[in-house]
């Protein structure tokens, strides 16, 4: 695809940098994209535009693409990503609904839940999360 299509997005700090390359759109819906964080690509996984980095850097938030199948979906989840460790955790899914990190407050990522044109603020605070939840990406 068009590079000219793909967005490039550097940590507060500048030591790191996500990257969604542009990957197509589905029917009557936003684009979607390939992602990778530093030297790490996460292979066939698909992502909506959406990101948000923490102030401290060492966390991005995205939203996943769990299909492409238009009458199933939206089906998305919320992953964090923590680039230090190299591990991720999927915060929330959800069928019919888009999942758009919205901030980091403190331990917690604060995220919308976007439905037919109504939204809903959600939280999950990141301390709670046993270390099983976190997966290594790498």
């Amino acid at each position: 695809m068009h590079p000219f299509f793909d967005i490039s997005a550097p940590s507060p700090d500048a030591q790191h940098l996500a990257y969604l390359a542009f990957s197509g759109e589905i029917r009557f819906g936003p684009a979607y994209y390939a992602l990778s964080v530093d030297d790490y690509a996460f292979g066939s996984r698909i992502f909506g535009s959406p990101y948000q980095w923490s102030p401290s850097s060492d966390l991005l938030a995205v939203q996943e693409w769990l299909t492409l199948d238009y009458s199933a979906g939206p089906i998305t989840a919320l992953v964090v990503i923590h680039v230090h460790l190299r591990q991720e955790i999927t915060v929330a899914q959800a069928t019919k609904r888009f999942l758009v990190p919205a901030a980091f407050a403190g331990t917690s990522i604060l995220y919308r839940e976007e439905q037919a044109g109504q939204e809903v603020l959600k939280h999950f605070d990141l301390a709670t999360a046993t270390r099983q939840a976190w997966k290594a990406f790498a």
